[in-house]
């Protein structure tokens, strides 16, 4: 599929055509520009791309070999990294749990268990065709742990029913994995629409009381409106500081430069439009880069931000920019586990 039809496909789902550049008449001084990350969460964010896409490996015709072994590098890589379990199913987003002791993220000496949840997005253009309709329905969460989101609360139909039935693939293996562990990190991972489901996945944990918890999403689009996401955002520590070795923040949205997927679904109603997240780790370089300098991965702050991707999509232009290379960037080329040339949702 050629790049000018996968981008006219989404033009024609989610009417991309209304975006509205930023008003041009914002304050910048009254912003917080963007900041460099720490040292140790850049270089982490290099492992954290990997985990991802190693999830690539598993689909309909290929898998990870126990105890860790993939076409990615896994066993070079991850050696004391154990598979727990991986799934593919039609009506559900594919991935696989996996487990360690090693200290692979650099925290100060710990033999603390880390619970690996990585999830990819799809490969197939049907889905991908149907995942960006803009519909929404109610969100309600468990209310254990967490205040309840409220009855305004709407997100994504299709996302939210895809993070059901993954949460019915996983949800007993994870819990076997979970239950007993007091020093533990669960690490949930996710790209495309597989960002969007870890995004469910973590509120879900996070609610039942497993609060040592880190979710990263590269590419991930929006899937929800104003009022579900200041709750999520709230309860996810999306206005703490980045800081490495701690759960104050748990969500990191990785987007990249350009990458058109981060800022849809998009819709015409006011009540219930989709809604950027208060929380944006931009990478800010071309798509051509797979290794972006310390000084290019920024802490925006604001998903607001008119320096970040809120100032990428005043106009689409096919010619200077390689939009589908943006949504398969990040720190890596994402995807291409034994196939080449496909998109991504």
């Amino acid at each position: 599929m050629t790049l000018e039809l996968f981008v006219w496909l989404l033009l024609f789902n989610i009417g991309l055509c209304q975006i509205i550049p930023g008003d041009q008449s914002v304050v910048f001084s009254s912003l917080i520009d963007p900041e460099p990350l720490d040292e140790d969460i850049y270089r982490n964010m290099f492992t954290y791309a990997h985990l991802i896409d190693i999830s690539y490996c598993v689909s309909s015709t290929s898998h990870i070999d126990p105890p860790f072994k993939c076409d990615l590098n896994c066993e070079e890589r991850f050696p004391n990294v154990t598979l727990v379990h991986q799934w593919y199913f039609d009506d559900s987003v594919c991935g696989y749990i996996a487990v360690t002791h090693s200290n692979i993220f650099n925290y100060k000496a710990t033999s603390k268990k880390t619970i690996i949840v990585s999830l990819r997005g799809t490969r197939s253009l049907f889905d991908s065709y149907t995942d960006i309709k803009v519909d929404m329905v109610n969100y309600n969460n468990l209310g254990t742990k967490l205040r309840e989101c409220g009855t305004r609360c709407r997100v994504h139909r299709g996302f939210y029913r895809y993070y059901l039935n993954t949460l019915i693939q996983i949800d007993k293996v994870l819990r076997r994995e979970l239950d007993g562990e007091d020093d533990y990190e669960l690490l949930i991972l996710g790209h495309s629409l597989g960002g969007a489901i870890s995004l469910f996945l973590s509120l879900y944990y996070l609610d039942l009381g497993y609060n040592n918890m880190t979710v990263i999403t590269m590419g991930q689009p929006l899937v929800g409106n104003q009022p579900f996401v200041t709750w999520a955002d709230e309860v996810l520590g999306s206005s703490k500081p980045v800081v490495h070795g701690t759960f104050d923040r748990k969500f990191f949205r990785v987007i990249h430069k350009n990458d058109v997927v981060t800022t849809i679904p998009s819709n015409n109603n006011i009540i219930d439009s989709y809604t950027q997240f208060s929380n944006q780790i931009y990478l800010n370089c071309s798509a051509t880069e797979t290794v972006p300098t310390i000084d290019q991965v920024v802490d925006c702050h604001d998903g607001e931000n008119p320096l970040c991707i809120k100032k990428d999509f005043g106009k689409i232009d096919f010619f200077t920019h390689n939009y589908l290379q943006a949504h398969t960037t990040y720190f890596r080329s994402m995807g291409l586990c034994g196939i080449r040339n496909n998109v991504f949702m």
